[in-house]
């Protein structure tokens, strides 16, 4: 059962990663939506891997891609300057950052 729990982070992992149609990144990205039941799988997906891959540098530089990602698309609705805006943008977005950040740290520190 974690086996299967494990493989299907991986597919969370990767879709985003690829912004694949129905991941977070996907919404975010091509949709300039916020969705919230994506965003939340993601942040799961991450949890479920500090479990398990804590020293795979693959994995590592995938969630830092994502991490990455999130952030910048989130600096650009906020620029001025840049046409993006997100719909569906919650006004706690900032405690959504930070679920999501502390999500990336336990990844990092490993299952403590």
């Amino acid at each position: 059962m974690k086996e299967e729990k494990i493989m299907k982070a991986m597919e969370i992992l990767n879709a985003n990663w690829k912004a694949e149609d129905g991941s977070f990144l996907y919404y975010l990205h091509e949709e300039n939506n916020f969705h919230e039941a994506a965003f939340l799988e993601l942040c799961s997906c991450i949890s479920s891997l500090s479990r398990r891959h804590p020293q795979d540098q693959t994995v590592s530089l995938k969630i830092v891609f994502v991490y990455g990602q999130v952030l910048k698309h989130l600096l650009y609705h906020f620029d001025p300057q840049d046409l993006s805006v997100i719909s569906n943008l919650p006004s706690d977005y900032s405690e959504k950052l930070e679920l999501l950040e502390q999500n990336v740290i336990h990844y990092f520190q490993g299952d403590r």
